[in-house]
């Protein structure tokens, strides 16, 4: 290979690798440290349609469990719901803890089982029997770029903690507190 062949092919790649970096740093890690397993789903418009896709269910193990939802979304904002299964609180007493669905932003449906649904303004429920439709809270939101989101469900059951890491490796650490989740007892 040629000097200057050798010269542009470093450059090529000079250049390129910025934005290769600037992408891969775009991510949506989501983090569980409430003593029960919590299921969390995602939702999110799509761009260039007139509606919303709800994805799940992401299975965080408890007291610290961390998984990144799908890396090859850039997203700038999007919308959450998490539940627990019912777990025991006392005997005969069982409760549940749902997130985003206290005062939601939005109202999305989400399935028994694992789901991706389109959600467009008006349609009927989804073939899934188990499915329901819910609220969804919203993120924060990346200003000017992807979003590199920490969210985190806290020990209390309650809140949940929402980081924000801009690609210059600058946090803006931002705690959501949201209204007391809904705790169905049996």
């Amino acid at each position: 290979m040629s000097a200057s062949r050798r010269v542009i092919s470093v450059l090529t790649l000079a250049l390129t690798l910025p934005m290769f970096a600037e992408h891969a740093s775009a991510e949506i890690k989501i983090c569980n440290n409430f003593p029960q397993t919590v299921y969390f789903s995602i939702g999110y418009d799509q761009p260039g349609y007139d509606s919303f896709m709800s994805r799940g269910w992401l299975v965080l193990a408890p007291n610290g469990g961390c998984d990144e939802f799908d890396s090859a979304l850039h997203l700038s904002v999007f919308w959450y719901y998490a539940e627990t299964n019912a777990y025991y609180v006392r005997k005969h007493v069982k409760n549940t803890n749902t997130w985003g669905s206290v005062r939601p932003d939005k109202q999305l449906w989400v399935a028994r089982n694992s789901f991706n649904i389109i959600d467009n303004p008006g349609m009927k429920r989804p073939s899934d029997p188990g499915a329901k439709l819910v609220g969804f809270a919203r993120s924060l939101e990346a200003s000017g770029s992807e979003l590199n989101e920490t969210l985190t469900i806290e020990a209390d059951g309650i809140n949940v903690s929402q980081s924000i890491s801009s690609n210059t490796n600058t946090d803006t650490n931002t705690a959501a507190k949201p209204e007391a989740p809904t705790n169905t007892k049996k």
